[in-house]
């Protein structure tokens, strides 16, 4: 570090190095953008070309199953075969019946109508008596699987048809037999539509299946392969191939653009890179990947919707990237250009200001020296005339700066400070207090704060004391500015408003106790219990200030009670008992014009609130309410019961103290009332309320 600030040329080289770094990132970073932003032109294309053939596949899907859906809706094809099916015609021998006529008529005329009845037969007859299938036809099944009509040259119902056919029966759905290679080696589908019996032939009021249209087609010679012709080319290697997941196998369905013929390719699902793997793993995704030929290709797919199979669309990557990579080769030697060109300016920019530079520091330094000295009288001049004591100090404690009001306190001249001790100056006594917390300053690193009683020169008070760390000061480079405000007149204020209070609440509660003498000194027996549950639950001495004040103020408004209700032997009417609970309302609107340091007021008027919310007058529950509030509840509770009233005698504290635990799970908090139980039995005293209290009504 020393020798780069001996040496700029240094300094100036590394940050050059440095901007020519950050440039050449930047660079790649901002190519790097150009080939994200082609990648999502190519995505879009694709995509749109994905959409559209899938959108076309999916309507010649559709388009297959309408004409069965049509013939299985037609009532009179339902009403003769419920008729063969369920109630078989008596059958005159070698004569068919005329439902089974009507149904073969009926399911050729649809077959050739729709494309059914077109199949493939073979190039040159054969020299046996061999009924020959063709590759297309539509048939008419019982329930059963067995054949009740079919076109001419039916294709043979295997297998494979008969567990779709019974698919179809148990969900009474339509259902597609996949592409497959029949048993001349030609791409042939399946479709499958319910047939429903007629209503009112059976007593279920759902109606059952009773057959199903079967229509098988020569996938080649229907139109989908051509749907997935390559029109308007993106590449000359792009193509459009359906692919669909047998076992751990992508089987690629349609005809491929080497020549591969439907179903006859099959390759892992696990193949490292492979592209119609990966668009069978994510259907709708983009990316690069490695078609079946091994070639680098753009890729999306598109789910076709009501089929198990997957439309793979891809582009030659090599081909679809070339013109970017070309623009992004030249961006990128431009912009490397232009940043060298920036460089070798800067360079020669650098050396033409190192002599000027030379001659604006020495300047500079002369103008900073005159600005420094300038800031010190500035300093001076302010600190000079504040009466707080200002000072700064070194770590070992010896003054560096202080100011004129030290000084005059001290004896001495601002000058006479300069490396003498704070102990020399202000007193052994007075540099311990202040010096555990000028070192937790700069240990830490953070200002520290602190109220102490000290006697600096003639003068004795109470400082407040603030010490904030400094560096780059002093010889040791480190040092803490202390600044000490004297607050002795305003502690003395504030004891004088604190006694001023306090005389005020007694004065409160000797007018509550010659008002309601049955109540005497109950309010300075409510502040007592209080507090010694507040100790034990080891409450802050701010909150045991709230409690004081809140208990010996609390019952201030039953001097709007008439004495006659206070003193009264008999039960309370409703209105008399109206009239005492709102006592504690009256201390609040007495109350309300001062100010208290706590929440005085707020322990008040939540001090009759339940901790299962049927309390008053908030309704509040639970930790809703003031910790203080809860103590004060149970506080005043026991004080009312151990003490006498006009209209009862005192109670025990044992049962004083059961009584509260009863009402612990509703009224009052559970936690409060053990913490009573554990001061009551050190506290043999309180039994001689009674007799205190029998003595002030004058009984």
């Amino acid at each position: 570090m020393s020798r780069l600030r001996r040496n700029p040329a240094l300094v100036g080289l590394l940050g050059l190095l440095v901007l020519l770094a950050a440039g050449v990132a930047a660079v790649l970073w901002y190519v790097g953008l150009e080939q994200q932003r082609d990648l999502r032109d190519w995505q879009i294309r694709l995509g749109l070309i994905a959409d559209t053939r899938t959108d076309a596949v999916e309507r010649w899907v559709s388009g297959q199953f309408e004409p069965l859906q049509e013939l299985a809706n037609n009532a009179s094809l339902q009403l003769y075969l419920t008729q063969l099916v369920v109630q078989p015609p008596a059958q005159r021998k070698n004569v068919e019946p005329a439902q089974r006529s009507y149904l073969r008529n009926l399911i050729i005329a649809s077959a050739e109508r729709h494309g059914y009845a077109e199949g493939t037969k073979p190039s040159a007859a054969v020299g046996a008596n061999v009924a020959m299938r063709d590759d297309a036809g539509l048939a008419l099944l019982n329930a059963q699987g067995r054949i009740v009509v079919a076109t001419p040259g039916m294709p043979t119902v295997d297998a494979g048809y008969r567990k779709a056919l019974g698919e179809v029966v148990r969900t009474r759905s339509r259902h597609i037999r996949d592409i497959h290679l029949n048993a001349a080696g030609h791409p042939v589908m399946g479709f499958m539509v319910p047939v429903y019996a007629v209503q009112g032939a059976k007593s279920d009021s759902r109606p059952r299946v009773i057959g199903v249209l079967l229509g098988i087609k020569n996938v080649r010679h229907s139109g989908l392969f051509r749907l997935l012709a390559r029109q308007g080319l993106l590449s000359d290697q792009d193509q459009t191939f359906l692919v669909r997941r047998a076992d751990d196998s992508v089987v690629y369905l349609s005809p491929l653009a080497d020549g591969t013929q439907p179903t006859r390719r099959r390759l892992p699902l696990d193949t490292t890179d492979l592209a119609g793997a990966f668009a069978l793993r994510h259907p709708g995704a983009f990316g690069q990947r490695t078609n079946y030929q091994g070639t680098r290709v753009l890729v999306t797919s598109r789910a076709v919707q009501g089929t198990s199979w997957v439309l793979v669309q891809e582009a030659g990557a090599a081909q679809a990237l070339k013109e970017a990579r070309t623009h992004r080769r030249f961006l990128l030697t431009a912009l490397l250009l232009a940043l060298f060109l920036v460089a070798a300016t800067l360079v020669a920019a650098w050396r033409h200001g190192t002599s000027v530079r030379a001659m604006e520091l020495a300047d500079a330094l002369g103008a900073k020296t005159r600005a420094l000295e300038n800031q010190g009288r500035l300093l001076h001049a302010v600190t000079d005339n504040i009466e707080d004591f200002i000072f700064i100090t070194d770590p070992a404690q010896r003054f560096i700066l202080a100011n004129e009001s030290l000084a005059a306190a001290a004896g001495l001249s601002v000058d006479d400070f300069a490396g003498k001790t704070m102990a020399s100056v202000l007193g052994p006594a007075a540099a311990e207090r202040l010096g555990e917390f000028m070192n937790q300053a700069l240990s830490d690193g953070h200002p520290a704060m602190v109220t102490r009683t000290l006697d600096i020169g003639t003068q004795s008070g109470v400082y407040h004391c603030a010490f904030l760390p400094l560096v780059d000061v002093g010889d040791a480079g480190r040092g803490v500015l202390c600044v000490l405000h004297d607050i002795t007149t305003i502690q003395r204020a504030q004891r004088k408003h604190a006694d001023l209070l306090r005389q005020l609440v007694g004065v409160l509660m000797r007018v509550v106790d010659m008002h309601d003498p049955y109540s005497a000194n109950h309010s300075s027996h409510t502040a007592e219990v209080a507090l010694a549950i507040g100790r034990t639950m080891a409450l802050g001495h701010g909150e045991l200030e709230t409690l004081d004040l809140a208990a010996n103020l609390a019952n201030l408004g039953k001097i709007f009670v008439p004495r006659a209700v206070l003193t009264k032997t008999e039960a309370l009417t409703d209105e008399e008992q109206a009239l005492l609970r709102c006592h504690v309302s009256r201390s609040l609107d007495i109350l309300s014009d001062l100010e208290f340091d706590g929440p005085v007021l707020e322990t008040i008027a939540q001090m009759q609130e339940h901790c299962d919310g049927s309390g008053h007058p908030r309704g509040l529950k639970g930790e809703e309410i003031l910790l203080t509030a809860r103590i004060l509840a149970v506080a005043n509770a026991f004080v009312a019961l151990v003490s006498p009233r006009a209209y009862r005698d005192a109670v025990s504290i044992e049962r004083a103290l059961d009584q509260l635990l009863a009402e612990s799970h509703d009224h009052y908090d559970r936690r409060v009332v053990a913490a009573l139980f554990h001061v009551a039995e050190n506290r043999a005293d309180w039994s001689q309320w009674h007799s205190s209290a029998t003595d002030a009504s004058g009984e």
